[in-house]
């Protein structure tokens, strides 16, 4: 037996997200929110992927909360002295910084 498929795989488009569809999700969210149901959230958004993709793509990318890009030199500092105290402890790392290294 097994788990029902998370949408109609025949008319999902895989492969990498267009600019278009990341702005056409991002202003979706912004403006209606999940709503708590990723599943429906590409039909009512307009877009051609699976719930879970749509889900993905959001919290890894998409966020406004996600910082882009490298380290400030003040961060920079910050992991220098932090490696010079606890060594590369990485679980420790990412406790400091609240975040998956």
């Amino acid at each position: 037996m097994g788990r029902a498929p998370c949408c109609d795989k025949a008319n999902v488009k895989r492969g990498p997200w267009s600019p278009e569809e990341d702005a056409t999700l991002k202003s979706y969210l912004e403006s209606h929110g999940t709503a708590g149901n990723w599943i429906a959230l590409p039909k009512k958004a307009g877009l051609r992927r699976c719930g879970k993709s749509c889900r993905l793509r959001w919290l890894n990318y998409l966020r406004p909360d996600i910082k882009h890009g490298g380290f400030t030199e003040e961060e920079d500092n910050i992991i220098c002295n932090l490696y010079g105290q606890m060594g590369s402890r990485q679980v420790l790392f990412s406790n400091y910084f609240n975040f998956t290294l």
